[in-house]
């Protein structure tokens, strides 16, 4: 059981059989109660208290936490949020890009705060709340603040790591789960597909080798790194098919194969233009051959026929894509320069088209290779055809009256009612 001593008065037996307290060599210095109990595993720990109703405290939330066995080391959230974090991720299963992401994103809104250099078990809701205030006057190289998105992905970052300690037993809770912080929330922004003709004209306006693109964008829903990983051998020409199965993306300033975002392999349906002009330009620029590492910048060389290479006869860098021949493009075009108006776009413009020709959203959601269709859904409602006139055409179909043979069209009219009325009114009526 947990102790409570006074560490500046003791008790002393008197003559007459009494008891009485009596100052020790400690009296007025340090901390006055000291509690003493031993952990689970035997370990003797004391802690020393300025006040005797927070000794008292602590005796019994020790005593209760081994009781339910959520006692927890007070020595061990003495580690660094920091030296923790880097733990963490080193451990995490994702893709190397992925953690790559993660950790520059902590170096650049964690580490430049106090919460970085804080022991586990002394942050605080407090704490937590005062570095998204901080956060929240971050500004971006372009001068506008730090967008909500961003923000909530790195407290996120955060609230995972916190919540790893709590599995670990080196905290007892996850204070970012605290009802007192606030989350940041994304701005609801609603996709803007792009009109018909900026997809024509980026057609038109980038570098004959590199419009494949624009149609595998707009024609196939294709995310940027996977139509830079597209193959020949990908595309089944006579079924009418395409095997989206890797995309080529950065890990580390290299450039690597990889599988597409979530590890989800898909097959989406051949259009004959997509078919048309993919046949043409291999006609004109034979598939290249490029070796790259797998995943990640480490991995075992991977061979494969790239459909669109670069005049060197290398895998595309999006880098230097985007910055040198996708953003002049658009300046010809007149599109403006957003991160909304990049290569992304075109897959917005391939929803828009399904889902307003009436494809189900279970569909759009398989072929854009979405985790579920209740994202599809959430990212793509606005731009699902309106549903009042065929709501109004499916009851009206219901519930008008059905043409006997040879009666005019258009069923019963008003007329035609009160005149049966009147016949009925004028008609014996059975007995009941």
């Amino acid at each position: 059981m947990a102790s409570v001593e006074d560490r500046w008065h003791r008790t002393v037996k008197l003559p007459d059989g009494t008891t009485a307290k009596e100052r020790t060599d400690r009296y007025g210095t340090g901390l006055r109660w000291l509690v003493r109990w031993r952990e689970p595993a035997g370990n003797e720990r004391k802690q020393s208290f300025a006040k005797k109703v927070d000794a008292d405290a602590h005796a019994n939330r020790v005593e209760a936490d081994k009781l339910t066995g959520a006692y927890i080391d007070v020595r061990a959230g003495k580690e660094l949020f920091s030296s923790y974090a880097t733990r963490w991720l080193a451990d995490q299963t994702t893709d190397a890009l992925t953690r790559e992401n993660i950790g520059d994103r902590l170096r650049r809104y964690v580490e430049p705060y106090p919460l970085w250099n804080s022991p586990l078990n002394r942050i605080r809701a407090g704490a937590l709340q005062s570095w998204l205030k901080s956060l929240a006057a971050v500004r971006t190289s372009g001068g506008s603040p730090l967008a909500a998105s961003t923000r909530g992905v790195v407290f996120s970052h955060v609230s995972a790591i916190l919540n790893a300690a709590v599995d670990d037993g080196l905290i007892g809770k996850n204070p970012a789960r605290s009802s007192s912080v606030s989350a940041p929330r994304p701005d609801p922004r609603k996709v803007t597909p792009w009109p018909r003709e900026w997809v024509i004209g980026m057609h038109e306006q980038l570098p004959e080798r590199y419009r494949p693109f624009v149609t595998l964008g707009a024609g196939l829903g294709l995310r940027q790194g996977e139509m830079f990983g597209l193959s020949p051998d990908d595309v089944d020409f006579l079924r009418g098919w395409v095997n989206v199965q890797r995309q080529v993306k950065i890990v580390g300033n290299k450039l690597v194969f990889a599988l597409p975002k979530g590890r989800k392999v898909r097959q989406v349906p051949l259009p004959s233009v997509v078919r048309d002009e993919l046949a043409a330009h291999l006609a004109a620029h034979p598939a290249v051959t490029v070796k790259l590492p797998w995943e990640e910048g480490t991995g075992a060389p991977t061979t494969v026929r790239l459909v669109v290479t670069t005049r060197e006869s290398r895998a595309c860098n999006r880098n230097h894509f985007n910055q040198e021949v996708w953003k002049p493009a658009q300046e010809r075009v007149g599109i403006p320069s957003s991160r909304e108006n990049g290569c992304h776009a075109l897959r917005h413009h391939y929803a828009s088209v399904l889902l307003d020709a009436g494809e189900s959203i279970k569909a759009v959601s398989e072929f854009l290779g979405h985790s579920s269709a209740a994202f599809t859904l959430k990212v793509y409602t606005h731009l699902m055809p309106e549903s009042e006139s065929r709501t109004r055409a499916a009851v009206d179909a219901a519930l008008r009256p059905q043409r006997a043979p040879g009666a005019a069209e258009g069923g019963l009219t008003s007329t035609d009612v009160q005149n049966r009325r009147n016949s009925s009114d004028s008609m014996p009526r059975s007995a009941s």
